[in-house]
């Protein structure tokens, strides 16, 4: 998998590629497990190199999803931290199982000046965050929340399906139980979806 991501990043530099295989270590991780926990050091930079991992911040009882991680991405505000020996601001727990390429923070700053593979991919990584949050904010500033619900659980279907409560809904979109469960109700009597069981079914995405 180590060969996967050099391959993937376009890393050709040789000594960048040594350096990986010596200090980098590749570790598997079930489904609920916490991949970074907020308030903790940042001491090992973390890619996703095969999964799903949800970057979220906590507020009481509510989440605020931020962003997910897909193959060959780490989180943004974890790599600013690399730079900073900061604390992290968020958690990120994996929403499927996952393997994970972790590479110690020292090197993380010192390869960006000496390789330019590695400054490609910290710049890109940077920049496709923004553009993404920069969208993200413009649809919490503009778009109502019916919109963003039914926006978020086509984007999270799986052959139609989501399987998740209304509590934890609530939690991804920073909102209360109560408030998602009438939206639903809503778009279900518009013909948009169709409660049931513990599941819920989309039925028209547009």
């Amino acid at each position: 998998m180590l060969n996967d991501f050099i391959t993937q990043l376009q890393i050709t530099e040789e000594e960048l590629q040594d350096e990986l295989r010596q200090n980098a270590t590749i570790t598997t991780h079930k489904k609920g497990d916490f991949i970074i926990k907020y308030d903790q050091y940042i001491k090992v930079l973390k890619i996703v190199l095969k999964g799903k991992v949800r970057v979220y911040q906590k507020n009481e009882n509510r989440e605020i999803l931020i962003y997910y991680l897909g193959d060959m991405e780490t989180c943004t505000l974890s790599l600013s931290a690399c730079f900073e020996d900061c604390k992290s601001t968020v958690n990120a727990i994996a929403e499927e199982n996952c393997t994970i390429l972790n590479i110690p923070v020292r090197f993380v700053q010192d390869w960006n000046f000496k390789y330019k593979s590695w400054n490609t991919f910290t710049t890109n990584t940077f920049r496709e965050s923004y553009n993404y949050l920069i969208n993200q904010y413009s649809i919490l500033a503009f778009q109502p929340l019916k919109d963003r619900l039914f926006d978020y659980l086509v984007s999270e279907a799986s052959n139609l399906t989501v399987n998740k409560s209304h509590q934890q809904l609530a939690k991804e979109l920073g909102t209360t139980r109560e408030v998602i469960s009438r939206l639903l109700k809503t778009l279900e009597k518009n013909n948009k979806l169709h409660l049931g069981q513990k599941e819920i079914q989309i039925l028209d995405k547009s």
